[in-house]
């Protein structure tokens, strides 16, 4: 009987100094991507992998073949892979790991858990050996993982979602929080936290009356970026309470995306991604050049975000605050004792109706002419009776709603200016425009009739009272508003 072939396996170190030749190694995998198509007929799958010698920043390894299901599917960082029959060569002055599956190279892949055996779950081959050196060197490395924290794959680029620009380019460690898989325009859309508050953004606030006349109080297209459907209330539900919910979006084919997605609640590391903000709210593009990378639960990066979301957590004596709330706020409420809420709470809240209190900015206002806030109140038999009637997109770090101001609830916020034919008021009409200009950010001009071009202006953060209520007894929930009370500009 023939004795099975003896390998030898090469300390990282030692076998990424053999350039141009073939070697066998274990490592532990600290660093992995999903499997993606390359340009030509052949899959990718690319890893870093990490041992004794070479724990940082490890040798990196690109897996070559025809099918997914031949690739490396790594359950977990940390895990353990064996590699056989590897060419080392060089890529722009490091040296690297290329394992062509169908030219003879080939792997196996154990759990790095301790205490859990030596069968691999998942081999590129059926007919593979293992002998007592390899349990050795497998015991080994998991010994060896508990004492040493993989690399974090820390980069320069690396930001929180707090940190991202308009335009720029960065790396991110995140938590998907939900797939949206829109089969109807082949679009895949993920939600992803990382604990933290985008940065408000300007707003984009047109100051010409005609570009602005399409808007009614219908219109949802100020509340997600173009083209994103909504989430619904039971998905929303799932989310922390606080910390923006960023979505990526592919800018490229869906062919061209990794062939195995994360799933929610999978912690994981993009790397190039591109910073585009549409309706004034931020979106992160997946572009061809775009990695992703699963993380363990016990990374360094991974820590460092539940680290401080712990630390937001424990610092909400007062409600959940927005990270980038200023001192002082231009309102005043008559529920100063109720802690603050964020959007998110709100549009989840397991109740139909109930009463809020959260910070929020107002990004736009419907009807578009200041003239038109009031209109004759129907049930009147006097033609010089009117009422407010306004729509506000009000929008914090969490979300963004609609929220109604009518009535004596409008008169009350607009510190007891009548309702009345703005028409004709002109004194009235001023003193309303100066509250919009400073409720909207508009330092100089007005907003409304001026002939000034566009700008961009940042709303101001305002304490505000929300009630929820419904107008369909039948239907509650697909019927469910949001009004404004109890609150008065200062």
């Amino acid at each position: 009987m023939a004795m099975p072939e003896q390998y030898k396996y090469e300390r990282l170190l030692d076998a990424a100094l053999c350039v141009g030749q073939r070697v066998n190694f274990y490592g532990a995998v600290s660093e992995y991507e999903e499997p993606k198509r390359t340009r030509g007929s052949d899959l990718i799958c690319t890893m870093t992998v990490s041992d004794m010698s070479l724990s940082c920043p490890g040798l990196r390894v690109l897996v070559f073949s025809s099918t997914i299901e031949s690739l490396p599917q790594v359950k977990s960082v940390g895990d353990i892979i064996r590699f056989h029959r590897v060419t080392i060569n060089v890529h722009n002055g490091v040296a690297q790991a290329v394992a062509k599956i169908k030219h003879g190279a080939s792997f196996l892949l154990f759990d790095g858990k301790q205490g859990v055996g030596h069968t691999p779950y998942q081999a590129s081959s059926q007919h593979h050996t293992m002998q007592d050196g390899d349990c050795r060197i497998i015991d080994l490395l998991r010994s060896w993982i508990i004492t040493q924290p993989l690399s974090s794959g820390s980069t320069d680029y690396l930001v929180p979602i707090s940190g991202i620009k308009e335009g720029n380019y960065f790396d991110l460690c995140c938590k998907i929080m939900a797939v949206d898989h829109q089969e109807f325009n082949h679009v895949i859309i993920l939600y992803v936290w990382d604990g933290t508050d985008v940065e408000p953004s300007l707003v984009e606030m047109t100051c010409t009356v005609q570009a602005r006349e399409g808007q009614n109080f219908d219109s949802v297209a100020d509340l997600r970026p173009e083209g994103m459907p909504p989430l619904s209330r039971e998905v929303i539900a799932t989310f922390p309470p606080f910390g923006t919910v960023l979505p990526v979006v592919p800018d490229l084919p869906i062919e061209n995306l990794p062939l195995k997605l994360p799933t929610s609640s999978t912690w994981i590391k993009f790397r190039n991604l591109n910073c585009r903000i549409q309706n004034g709210i931020y979106v992160a593009v997946f572009l061809h050049e775009s990695k992703i990378s699963i993380l363990s639960a016990t990374s360094e990066l991974v820590t460092e975000c539940e680290r401080r979301y712990q630390g937001r957590l424990l610092d909400n004596s007062g409600g959940f605050l927005p990270q980038w709330i200023p001192t002082p706020l231009h309102s005043l409420t008559d529920y100063e004792h109720i802690p603050f809420s964020t959007l998110r709470q709100i549009l989840s809240y397991s109740q139909v109706t109930y009463k809020f209190r959260c910070l929020v900015r107002v990004v736009s206002i419907v009807p578009p002419v200041i003239e038109d806030f009031c209109v004759q109140k129907r049930s009147s038999t006097r033609a010089s009776e009117y009422i407010y009637r306004l729509r506000l997109t009000l929008e914090d770090p969490t979300s963004r709603i609609h929220a109604y101001l009518c009535d004596e609830d409008a008169e009350y916020f607009f510190n007891g200016h009548p309702a009345t034919d703005l028409h004709d008021a002109t004194v009235i009409k001023s003193a309303l425009q100066r509250k919009i200009n400073e409720l909207l950010g508009v330092e100089e001009h007005n907003l409304y009739g001026s002939a000034k071009s566009d700008k961009r202006c940042n709303p101001p953060w305002i304490k505000c009272c929300l009630k929820s209520y419904y107008l369909q007894k039948e239907d509650p929930w697909s019927s469910r508003c949001f009004k404004v009370f109890g609150t008065i500009l200062a």
